[in-house]
């Protein structure tokens, strides 16, 4: 109970738990093969743990084993703000549907959904079951005013509260916007060890913590109700 107490202090707007939510659809027939590389964050629901993050960006890349790699920059209160990195594994539980990955976080898995994909894979948008998590991403640093507020429509329909979305800063280019690989060096992800999955996970430490939270509260919220019955 105390662990997990000092979990939700960290991370308060992180809170949404292991419960039901409505299905929500994902991208269909996602290739992910074409969805590695290098995305910028165009816009998200907010996230205590990205507070005052400067240019986000993510790479995606696939590892030998199957699994991917997944590595998110941002600089720190300024456009040349330091720059913070974090890195986490996410595997395809289920191969036939590829959009659903699930983010492992020191043996806690996270829903990380790809929603929607661009034609050419210009961008992405991905959220998580709960509706409380969403990103909006481009392979450019601006995305056209149209394709967002389209996508916003979208996910407002789909019960997200696109009035909380928050658009990144993204600073002119210069050497770190225009680097096609992370800069610097790359943590290496959580070990993995099994453990809990969150129904249905991606910044600090980044919003890839969301698997551990959401695990912990819905721990949180069952010994309540155990205890309370």
């Amino acid at each position: 109970m105390l662990r997990t107490a000092r979990v939700l202090a960290l991370f308060p707007v992180l809170a949404v738990g292991c419960m039901a939510d409505p299905p929500l659809d994902v991208a269909q027939n996602v290739d992910l093969g074409r969805f590695q590389g290098k995305w910028y964050e165009i816009a998200s629901l907010p996230r205590a743990t990205q507070t005052d993050c400067y240019g986000t960006t993510a790479f995606y890349s696939a590892s030998p084993d199957g699994s991917f790699q997944f590595v998110n920059q941002c600089n720190v209160a300024a456009p040349a703000g330091p720059l913070k990195t974090v890195s986490m594994t996410a595997t395809v539980p289920d191969p036939s549907v590829p959009a659903k990955l699930a983010l492992d976080v020191g043996g806690f898995q996270g829903a990380y959904w790809v929603l929607e994909v661009g034609d050419r894979y210009e961008f992405a948008v991905v959220g998580h079951p709960s509706r409380a998590f969403l990103w909006i991403l481009s392979r450019t640093p601006t995305l056209d005013p149209a394709v967002v507020q389209g996508i916003v429509t979208r996910a407002q329909g789909n019960r997200f509260d696109t009035s909380k979305l928050q658009y990144t800063p993204q600073p002119p280019p210069d050497d770190r916007v225009a680097s096609a690989a992370p800069v610097g060096p790359v943590p290496a992800p959580p070990p993995t060890s099994g453990g809990c999955s969150a129904p249905g996970r991606a910044g600090g430490r980044g919003a890839w913590w969301l698997g551990v939270v959401a695990v912990a509260v819905g721990a949180w919220r069952r010994r309540r109700a155990r205890a309370a019955a």
